[in-house]
Order: C-alpha cells, then sequence, then structure tokens
C-alpha cells in the first residue's frame, strides 16, 4: 500500500530545495538534518542518502561496514572494521565500542532525525544512540523474518522499534504485524513504497533488447527469463535453478539470467551466496548456452536494461516487502512471477498484474517456465501507467521529506512546551 499524497505542504519532487518556508510564510526554515544509521555499502541506503543529500538535507551516513564514499553525504564508518574478531567476547567488544563511536558521532552531528534502516544490527546499536534527534525506523524484511526465529533478535527488533517515534514499512502487511506483533501504536506508522527511481522511467523507451542481449551473450530469439533478485537463500535461487533444469529439455527456447547482485558483508550469508552461484555456473555448464551467471553487481540501469530484455521477471523470496526489484520489472515490461506472499497479493489487490506462484515452489515454478511467454501489450502498459502513477521514488522521498518535518517540528513544540520524551 503505497503512501498517499494526502500529506499536506509536501514539496515538489521535482526539483532539490535547500530551504522551505515557515507556515506563516515570514521566514524560510532549514530542512532537518539527517543520519541515517544503516550498512553503507548496501544499494538502498545509498539510495536514500544521496536523494536526501540531493534535495538539500545535511545527510550523515553512519556505517558499522566498510563503504565507497557518497557523494554529497558525510560518511562515517565506525572504527574496527573488517577486522577479525576472536570468539564471542571479541563480537561483544566489538559491538560495544561501535554503540560509544554511534553515540560520540550523534553528539558531535547533532542530527534533527536519526533514521535507522533495518531492525537487525542498524537497529542493535540503535539502542545505544542519545534520545535526543527524532527517531524513524524502517523494518527490513530479513530482519523481520530473523525474529521470528530467535528470540533475541526479536528482542532487539522489538526494543528498536518501540524507542522510535515513526516506523516505515514498505507494506501494509508489514505495518499489520508491526502494531499487532510488536504492539507498535498504529499512529505511530506509515507505509512507504519505496517505489521506482524516476530514472528509469525516462530509460525505458531508450533500451534496445537485442543489444542488450548481444552486450550479455544472450540468444536473441532466446524467452529470457531473469531472476532479477540477489542470489542466496533467502531469495530461493536453488529452487529457481532445479526447476530450470527440469523443464530445460521441453522449452528449448527458454534461457536463464542469474544476478549474483549485492555481496553480503556478514561471513555467513556471503558463503551462502558463493554456493548458490556455484550451483548456477555448474548449471551453465551442463547446458552450454542455456544459463547466464553475471558475478558480479549490475548498476540499477543495467539491471532496468536486463529487464527491458527479458520476458519474464523471478521474484520468489521466503520474505519480501513492497520490492524495488519487482517495480521495476513490471515498469520494464517483463511478465512477473511472485511468490505466495502477503505484500506481494497487496500489489495485484492495488492493481499490478502478476503471477503468484502458490504450491510447492519447485514444481510449481517448473510448470510456470513451461508456460512462459511474454506479458501481453495491454498489460504491459496497464503496469507501466500502475508504476508511474503511484510508485515513482521522487514521490516516496517526498513523503519521508514530510515526515521528518512534521517529527522535527513535533519536538521543537515539545521542548518550548518543557516536554521530555
Amino acid at each position: 500500500m503505497t503512501a498517499r499524497s494526502d500529506l499536506s505542504g509536501v514539496d515538489s519532487a521535482d526539483r532539490p530545495h535547500r530551504q522551505r518556508a515557515a507556515p506563516d510564510g515570514t521566514s524560510p526554515t532549514a530542512l532537518p538534518s539527517v543520519m541515517l544509521l544503516c550498512g553503507a555499502s548496501s544499494l538502498h541506503a545509498r539510495k536514500w542518502a544521496v536523494a536526501l543529500a540531493e534535495r538539500g538535507h545535511r545527510v550523515v551516513a553512519a556505517s558499522w561496514i566498510g563503504a565507497e564514499p557518497i557523494d554529497g553525504v558525510d560518511l562515517r564508518v565506525a572504527p574496527g572494521t573488517g577486522q577479525t574478531r576472536h570468539g564471542p567476547w571479541g563480537a561483544v567488544w566489538q559491538l560495544v565500542a561501535a554503540g560509544w563511536w554511534l553515540r560520540r558521532q550523534v553528539r558531535e552531528a547533532r542530527p534533527d532525525v536519526l533514521h535507522v534502516h533495518s531492525v537487525g544490527m542498524a537497529g542493535l546499536l540503535s539502542l545505544l544512540a542519545p534520545r535526543r534527534p527524532a527517531r524513524v525506523v524502517t523494518p527490513w524484511g530479513v530482519d523481520l523474518q530473523s525474529a521470528r526465529r530467535s528470540r533475541f533478535r526479536r528482542w532487539v527488533a522489538r526494543a528498536a522499534l518501540r524507542r522510535c517515534d515513526l516506523v516505515l514499512p514498505t507494506a501494509g502487511s508489514v505495518r499489520t504485524e508491526i502494531v499487532e506483533s510488536y504492539r507498535i501504536p498504529a499512529a505511530r506508522t506509515r507505509t512507504v513504497s519505496w517505489g521506482v527511481d524516476d530514472r528509469l522511467f525516462a530509460l525505458r523507451d531508450t533500451v534496445t533488447p537485442s543489444s542488450v542481449r548481444r552486450e550479455f551473450g544472450i540468444p536473441d530469439d532466446a524467452t529470457v527469463l531473469f531472476a532479477a533478485r540477489t542470489t542466496g537463500p533467502v531469495y530461493r535461487t536453488p529452487e529457481v535453478l532445479r526447476a530450470f533444469a527440469q523443464v530445460a529439455m521441453t522449452r528449448l527456447d527458454l534461457h536463464l539470467v542469474v544476478l549474483t547482485g549485492h555481496r553480503p558483508a556478514e561471513a555467513a550469508a556471503a558463503q551462502a551466496q558463493r554456493r548458490c552461484v556455484t550451483e548456477a555456473q555448474e548449471l551453465a555448464e551442463r547446458l552450454p548456452g542455456r544459463v547466464t551467471v553475471l558475478d558480479r553487481s549490475l548498476s540499477p540501469e543495467d539491471t532496468f536494461r536486463l529487464m527491458r530484455a527479458s520476458e519474464v521477471s523471478i521474484s520468489v523470496p521466503r520474505f519480501d516487502q513492497r520490492s524495488c526489484t519487482v517495480l521495476e520489472a513490471a515498469h520494464a515490461g517483463c511478465r512477473l512471477l511472485l511468490a505466495d506472499l502477503p505484500p506481494y497479493r497487496e500489489l495485484v489487490e492495488d492493481g499490478l498484474v502478476a503471477d503468484i506462484v502458490s504450491g510447492p515452489l519447485e514444481a510449481a515454478l517448473a510448470e510456470q517456465f513451461l508456460a512462459a511467454r511474454p506479458l501481453e501489450p495491454a498489460l504491459r502498459e496497464r503496469n507501466r501507467r500502475f508504476i508511474e502513477t503511484s510508485e515513482s521514488w521522487s514521490r516516496q522521498v517526498s513523503v519521508v521529506q514530510e515526515c521528518y518535518r512534521r517529527l522535527t517540528a513535533d519536538r521543537v513544540e515539545q521542548r518550548r512546551g518543557g516536554v521530555s520524551r
């Protein structure tokens, strides 16, 4: 459920700005300064940081893992990043050190808003941050899934959520879970889709699919199945590979593209991803010319170009919210094969055209692959209108900006009235 445009005073999304007019029109007020507490190597976190900086916010990205510099953003990385931890006590010591480092960064930067990206490591570190800034939390789907299996992770998620002023999930079903399972008041939540980058709207009609296929070594006459999510167990890559292997000799026109995607910072996740990539490479060797494994990260633009050159996009994770990748594939014109998850069903209810894959995943995918065909032109156009009307990235950034403004204004009023939180 995308955030609606019922917020009074939301600025135009089409131009950056440095100041806003005060409500009485007498003097301008500076935009709230923002500290993003995040793993700054994440493409999602970097995208948010750049978008806010381009609109005139002072943005500090506080990261517990190393990352490349971000244009226009003050990137601060916790000391000791990348060092070997010796046993559980070494991990505890590193966490405590990162917590004290974060407290110092918040006090030095004095942000108006601390935006915590995830209730995993970011959520844990946020428990040690000073309470002065208004606090926003964006829970990531994988962290909530992990919290269902671990008592400690659930405690961290609950503590991080309860200490915040506003929770911004990207799907209505996740908002419901936060309200019902974590007992967060509904008034302190708002569903905000991350949408599709507006730059991709302009790119869409400039892409020549045949040229893209030649660039990546994909046969021009193939029916392309694009596994566009990051390779790994959470995105069910092994099931996708096995389903393709089942039907490959029946549908000789099918060609599978596997995207490695972002490399996890955590050693266990990185190792699991490597195993999945190896499995994909072995399948490519068994089926010469039928499988393309892109064992590198692609830019968002190149990923979108591949979507434009594909007939089908596959997204069957174990858990998800309102995925940018799914929305981008819809805008690109792909037929969507989606796992039977509440956020994906919401998308269909909201008007997106997609095929929900239910039942045992491997068998259900094999059946869908056998019947794979391009999406009809009228349905492609319907998805395009849906994305461009309600899912533009600039619109979502404007909504979040307005949330920041209201939270900081409330904090000012509380201080004036002598209210302590």
